[in-house]
Order: structure tokens, then sequence, then C-alpha cells
């Protein structure tokens, strides 16, 4: 991580004028407008009137139904002998305009399945539904269909043909019976957690945390926010939907998270400004959106010079830890402190070692500062009764103020913990005394981002054996705590494993751990298919019954080889037990193929060593990796030449410019 304090280089500028995507401009799009309406819903998925773009009318969609939807539902009503439950009761006969008809008879219908169109989608799940329910052996699909449909449906998409939504609302109420929570948790890895379809076309909505911080905001008097939310839950992006209302200062140690931040806002063409590695407020620089005095270059007719002393239409200034007092008197020049808020991103950076360069520099920062509504913004931020001190200071300092302390615990999914045998890490495997399992449970729920790291897969097991053994308290009963589908989902599931390993039987501690231990299975099972190298284990000749060397003969033509007498084998040896304290560890050779789906954080009390090991394992040869290290060093030396001839090119261009700009 760069936690160096300097000025931006000329990449780095260029980096944030980089535009995001569309699928990211629409999350940003949603998080700013958030701010004035936090129960906002968006979904851009299409449905029949949006993608052939006709004017809606009653007419027209019983039109479309019957072109494009009536004739499949019809024949799986038939095929099913459904017709008495589910009613298809739409005029064959509708008169449209000519010139829709002719668009609908320009349009290839067989293409349109493969547009990701809505009803289609819906149609599909449907039909699942009633083929399963007909089929033996398939109720755990019919699960995944129901709960699928059941969710999609509750989607804000416009335009839905009705019709299709009233068969879909039909097939569910008439199949609600087979529906069983149980079977649904005992499979929710698959319905729940990987449901690609419902990940695909679910609705873009903040996050709770998101909702409460932007009410907090709408508050007049001094705020100390304690903000907690787990990482990638787009706690970075939050200051952009402050901006609607105030004036934001963003620190950051971490510049690339500031970078990140910048070329978000830059996309949304918010007017930020940039204060890294200042010494005073003349060190601050201002994007081209932002320049309030600014003179034409003549060439492009675009922006030329820039006066970057006038900050007047500054939204958002980003800064590192070094920058912040310049950063807070430049805005404070502009605005009144009360539109002021100082976002401080991760500020426990450091604060784990004794000693630090940033020690110092965060003291001053704190005793200096004149802003009175701060966020104190990580996913590991201390709580509320650990901070004590801090508080008191901040409330000391800034009279009336009121502290707020917002913890989130949203994941859309699970990263599981594996320790150093394969096995998954929870609650429930790691003591058998029951008191201390209990002790565990009471710190997961007061931290409860921890729920992040629980496996569902685990998890699920481990209800399912409970409530089928009654192993717990009978108001453990899973219509106590789950009253419709909408309540199954991967939070309230983990919640309800918490409160369940705290009302089990008495005296049942025991038989549940011995059982738990002895089932679980590993998740990084050993990799057979290559060597401790990495080299792929290939069979060079045949071995078994009747490979023996006496039992074979071949003649000198090549030609058929034919055994010549039975030989009985040797029974066989039986399978070495599994290795228990190596699974996962060879994650550059064997075991990289278990590092999918993200990033893989590899947790150790000795990094170097392991790290070492790592590299050992590689094999890599002696001259390749010297190789490697020289070519390293060489381009480590050159951008740093490069990084120190910017430097000085920017700061010579600049001085220019400024002598000269008032003079064009």
């Amino acid at each position: 991580m760069d936690l160096e304090q300097r000025k931006l280089n000329k990449s780095e500028w260029e980096s944030i004028e980089m535009p995001v995507s569309p699928e990211e401009m629409d999350i940003l799009k949603l998080i700013i407008n958030g701010y004035n309406d936090v129960n906002i819903r968006v979904n851009n998925t299409k449905t029949i009137f949006s993608f052939l773009k006709i004017e809606y009318s009653e007419k027209m969609e019983d039109h479309l139904f019957n072109t494009f939807f009536g004739e499949k539902m019809k024949q799986i009503i038939k095929l099913y002998n459904l017709g008495d439950q589910i009613k298809v009761g739409v005029n064959p006969k509708i008169q449209i305009k000519t010139a829709d008809k002719i668009r609908l008879e320009n349009t290839d219908i067989s293409s349109m399945k493969d547009k990701d169109i809505y009803e289609f989608v819906l149609l599909e799940h449907i039909e699942n539904i009633i083929k399963f329910n007909f089929t033996e052996g398939n109720k755990n699909l019919v699960l995944f269909h129901y709960y699928t449909l059941f969710k999609l449906i509750q989607n804000n998409i416009e335009k839905i043909n009705r019709h299709v939504m009233a068969i879909a609302r039909k097939v569910l109420e008439l199949y609600e019976d087979s529906v069983n929570f149980q079977s649904v948790i005992e499979n929710s890895v698959e319905i729940i957690e990987k449901n690609k379809c419902l990940l695909k076309y679910s609705d873009l909505t903040l996050y709770e945390h998101q909702k409460e911080i932007f009410t907090v905001f709408k508050q007049i008097y001094p705020k100390l926010v304690l903000y907690i939310a787990p990482t990638g839950t787009g706690k970075t992006m939050t200051p952009l939907a402050l901006t609607e209302e105030y004036k934001v200062i963003f620190v950051c140690a971490a510049r690339h998270v500031g970078l990140a931040l910048a070329r978000a806002a830059i996309s949304v063409q918010k007017k930020v400004a940039f204060a890294f590695g200042c010494t005073t407020a003349a060190d601050i620089r201002l994007h081209y959106f932002a320049a309030n005095e600014y003179t034409i270059n003549k060439k492009s007719g675009g922006i030329g010079k820039v006066d970057n002393s006038d900050g007047r239409k500054v939204e958002l200034i980003i800064c590192d830890i070094k920058s912040y007092l310049p950063a807070m008197y430049y805005m404070k020049s502009f605005n009144s402190v009360s539109n002021l808020i100082t976002y401080w991103d991760e500020p426990t950076i450091t604060m784990d070692y004794e000693e630090h360069g940033f020690h110092e520099i965060i003291h001053k920062n704190w005793c200096e500062n004149e802003i009175f509504n701060m966020v104190l913004s990580s996913a590991t931020l201390p709580k509320l009764h650990e901070l004590t001190e801090t508080i008191a200071d901040f409330k000391d300092k800034f009279q009336c103020t009121n502290v707020f302390n917002i913890v989130s615990h949203d994941c859309k999914k699970s990263i599981p913990l594996i320790n150093k045998d394969g096995f998954v890490v929870l609650p429930h495997y790691l003591s058998n005394n029951y008191s201390e399992v209990l002790e565990i449970v009471k710190h997961s729920e007061d931290y409860l981002t921890l729920l992040r790291y629980f496996d569902l897969k685990e998890i699920s097991k481990f209800i399912i054996y409970i409530l089928k053994n009654d192993l717990a308290n009978p108001r453990m009963g899973l219509e106590r705590h789950f009253d419709n589908l909408n309540d199954l989902n991967m939070k309230n599931i983990k919640m309800y494993y918490l409160t369940l390993l705290q009302n089990l039987l008495p005296g049942k501690w025991s038989t549940i751990c011995n059982h738990s231990i002895m089932t679980r299975k590993m998740r990084i099972p050993l990799n057979e298919t290559v060597d401790n190298k990495g080299n792929k284990i290939v069979k060079v000749r045949s071995v078994g019954p009747g490979t023996l060397s006496s039992s074979i003969i071949s003649n000198n033509n090549s030609s058929e080889i034919s055994r010549k007498m039975s030989v009985q084998p040797p029974t066989p040896a039986p399978p070495p037990p599994a290795q228990i304290g190596n699974n996962g560890l060879l994650v550059t050779t064997k075991d990289a193929y278990t590092l999918t789906d993200g990033p893989t954080i590899f947790i150790s009390d000795d990094v170097e060593k392991i790290a070492k090991f790592c590299v050992q394992q590689a094999n890599i040869p002696a001259l390749t990796m010297k190789e490697i290290i020289e070519k390293i060093e060489f381009n480590n030396f050159i951008n740093k030449e490069i990084s120190e001839l910017e430097t000085e090119m920017e700061s010579a261009v600049e001085k220019t410019q400024k002598n000269n700009f008032w003079i064009e």
C-alpha cells in the first residue's frame, strides 16, 4: 500500500480522467440520487415494451402477450392439465396500429429470448416450476425456481406484461404448499448465494449503512459519525452523495483510494480539488470542472491555465493525511464551517504500530481540526465503548455534538475462512467447551461484520442437523423465525445460526461437537493431479491386473500384445489417510487451483517465512530469479528517475503558468 505523502504525478492525473464503465456509472448515479431518496430502487432490465420501444396501451399489451407468450403458456397448461387452475383470458383478436404492426413483423422473434427480456426470464421459471413438480426427484429444482420467481416479481421494473405477472403470481400461489423452509436453508448456497439469476436481475439499491448516514446528515447540529461497514460495500463512494448538500474534505492515507474516488467523481462531473503532498493552500490543485478563473488555450479552445487559488466551485477536495490542514483552511475560506464535512477514510491506519511517522501528523490534524461534522469510516473501526477518550475530546471541543454509531454487516456473498488443514472455520468447530462457544457467539454478535466470513454451506449443514435431530429448544422452529420467503436471505440465516447456537438443549454439545468434527469435509482437498512442484502427474505405463512383466510378451515385429497366463493381482493396500496440516499451503503450485472467485488472503503469523516457502515451492531457477530481481530493481530505479523528472517539470510549468496567468 502506497502511504507516501507526495504530489500527484502525471500518470496519476491521467488515470483519474478515464471514465468508469456504464455499469459503474449506474451505481454512482444511484448513490448520488439516493441522498434525497434513500429508498431508491433502479432496475434497467428490458421488458418487451422497452425493447420494442412501442408506446404503451392495454391493447398493445394484450397483443404482445398473444404474439410472444400466449401460445407457449397454452402449451404448458395443456401438457400438464392445468386448465382449471391457470386461466389465460386474453382476447385473441386485438387490432393495433399499422405502424406498430409493421414494426412487430420486422422483429426477429426467435432471437428475442437471447436479449434478456424480462418476461421471457419469468416464463422460463414458471415453466420449470410446473415441469419439475411433475417429475420425481426434482424437488430441489422446484425450490430453486420457485424462490427465484418469488424474488424476481418483486423487482422494480416498469411495464412488465401484466398477464405474465398474473400467471407468475398464480403459479406461486398454486405451488406454495410445496415450499419447505428447511429445504430452502439446506440448499441455500445454490438457491440464494450462488443464484446467478437473482444477482443479474436484482434491483440496484442503497446499502443500509448508506441510508443511515444520508439520514443523519439531514440534521443540522454537529455530528461525529463512526461509520463501520464491510469492505466493498460502497463506503468510499458515499461522499459523492454527501456533496449534494455539503462540501466534503475526503482524507485518505492510501492514495489509490483517493484516486479511485476522484475518478468516480469526475465521471459524474463533480467539481474536485486535490491536496496531496501540500504544505500550504498554494499547493492545492483544481480539476478543470472546479475551475472558476482560467484562461483559454488559443490552439485548442479549451481551458488553459487554471487559477488554483479560487475554490468557490469545489464540492469535494481529496487530500492525504499530511495535507489535511491546508485543505481544511482552503475550504473554510470559501464555505461556512456548518456546510463542511471531514470524511476520514481508514483513520486507524498505522495505529497498530507503537511508533510511526503518521502519529504526530494525525495528532496535529485532530488537535487543530475546526470542522465539527466528521465521519470516521473504516471496516475495522473500534467500537463506541473503545473510543470513549476520542469521543469525549471531540465533544469537549465542539459543544452539542451528537455521536452516531453506524454499524453494518451487509454482504452479498460469503468469504469463508479456511484453516491450515483445509477445513472451514466456524464457531461450532472451534471448541468442545460449550461455554467457550457461547463466548465466541457473543463476540460475533458484537462484531457482526464477521458474518461475512461465515460459510453459508457449513452453516446450513449445521442448522439442518440440529433441527432434524431435535437438539435445540422448541422455540427455535423455523416458522417462529422466518415469516415468509423474503425473510430467508443469507444475512437472516447466519443470524439464525448464532441464535440457534445459544439455544441448544442442555448436555447435548458434546454429541453435536463430535458429530460436526467427524462429518466435516475438507474445503480444500488434496490435489492428486499434480506433484508438490506443480508438475502434472502422468501415467507412464499401465498398472494393475495382468501387467506384470512375466505375464506379457511382445514379438519382435511389434505386433499385438497378448496375455499368456492369468495372474491374480495382490490385494491393494488401503488408501492412506488424508494428510492434515498442509492443505492449501502450496498456493504457488498444486493448490493454486483453489484461488478462484476473487482475491485470496493468506493469513500467517510469519509472513516472511511463508513468502519464502511459496517462492521456494514455485521452483523458479536461480538464474531466472536473479534476472527477475535485477529487472525489478532496474524498473524501480527508472520509475524513481521518471517521477523526479516529472515533478521538476511540473513544478517549472506551474511556476511559469503562475507568473504568466494574469499577463494573458
